[in-house]
């Protein structure tokens, strides 16, 4: 879906003394579209065939209905257009799944139907969950904005981060994720965040798409963390400022310092693994598949620097490798343990 967290032990008594009094389900826009939508039906596309890299489809009329439908929802007036080259990006594609550990590409050869570069996307990437017959979900197909895929994976990612903080000169943040600053792995970064969203549904480790109205409390991924897809109880106690957080804004509301420093050091003690997992529950799991594959099977840092009046300091390192993301790194191990059997 578009991308449109104190003491652990501590917390669940925290949210009994300051629980909202109330608390209602919002309704869920999408779930007419991820349950109906003629582009997201299997019938509708290509069998699983051969490997995942090789799922590299033009834009039809099918999936072009798809992106405009959701795109009305979302107020976006953008109209998707196929990307006219496909090559390089198939090229791209071939390269990272060449240097993917195998039950990484098992996973990936067994979820992803297919991949649509476009433009004019409305955001860089976007998943549809795809069903069978029988309307059950059984894997996904990924957009991406091929415009939007030209920087390097830590100037892609500082550009995200600060997105969230209106600008100042004397305060920048920098995000690390490798010291190639590749263009690569930034795409590899998107389309693993992609597949996590496609994984959380076949998986059943959160509410359908589908649902019209997706209650996170009876999921054990998300306990004590989201109650609805944009409710956290966190809220309600240490960490009010989490619903001021939001990307690609116009005109953020957060500062970066000293608002900011604050908020990196509550999420070293969350259940949010990144900044922009602390946005809604999918993305607080997406982003931990992302981080978990990146850290522990590719070997590298997600590393956030804060620089304020000259002096750097790194405010979130690893996240993935911390208390609060032990929950979701147990359940991958246990995925790719699977994988490889």
């Amino acid at each position: 879906m578009r991308s449109n967290p104190y003491l652990i032990s501590l917390v669940p008594f925290l949210f009994w003394l300051c629980a909202p009094t109330t608390f209602s389900l919002p309704q869920n826009p999408y779930a007419n579209w991820a349950k109906d939508n003629i582009g997201l039906k299997s019938t509708n596309l290509p069998p699983l065939q051969g490997t995942w890299n090789k799922r590299v489809y033009p834009l039809d009329s099918k999936r072009l209905d798809t992106l405009i439908s959701i795109n009305a929802i979302d107020e976006i007036t953008d109209i998707p257009k196929p990307t006219k080259d496909l090559s390089p990006w198939k090229m791209e594609l071939n390269q990272i799944f060449q240097s993917m550990p195998k039950e990484l590409n098992s996973l990936t050869n067994s979820l992803l139907y297919g991949i649509y570069f476009v433009t004019d996307l409305g955001s860089t990437g976007l998943t549809g969950i795809v069903r069978n017959e029988e309307g059950q979900p059984i894997g996904g197909i990924i957009f991406l904005d091929s415009n939007l895929l030209m920087d390097g994976c830590n100037d892609w990612a500082t550009k995200k981060e600060t997105s969230a903080f209106f600008p100042n000169q004397e305060h920048f943040i920098q995000v690390h994720l490798d010291h190639s600053n590749s263009k690569q792995i930034a795409l590899r970064f998107i389309i693993l965040h992609e597949l996590g969203h496609i994984l959380s549904i076949v998986q059943g480790h959160a509410p359908d798409f589908s649902e019209t109205q997706r209650d996170f409390r009876n999921f054990s991924l998300f306990d004590g963390i989201w109650w609805s897809e944009t409710y956290s109880p966190y809220e309600a106690t240490f960490f009010p400022e989490r619903n001021k957080i939001k990307f690609y804004q116009n005109t953020p509301t957060l500062s970066l310092f000293p608002e900011g420093k604050l908020i990196y050091k509550k999420l070293n003690n969350t259940g949010f693994v990144s900044l922009y997992a602390a946005t809604n529950a999918d993305d607080t799991y997406a982003e931990a598949f992302a981080q978990y594959v990146h850290v522990f099977l590719y070997k590298n840092e997600y590393k956030v620097i804060l620089t304020s009046n000259g002096i750097s300091e790194t405010v979130l390192v690893d996240p993935i490798r911390k208390e609060g993301g032990r929950r979701f790194r147990e359940t991958f191990q246990t995925i790719f343990a699977n994988q490889s059997l």
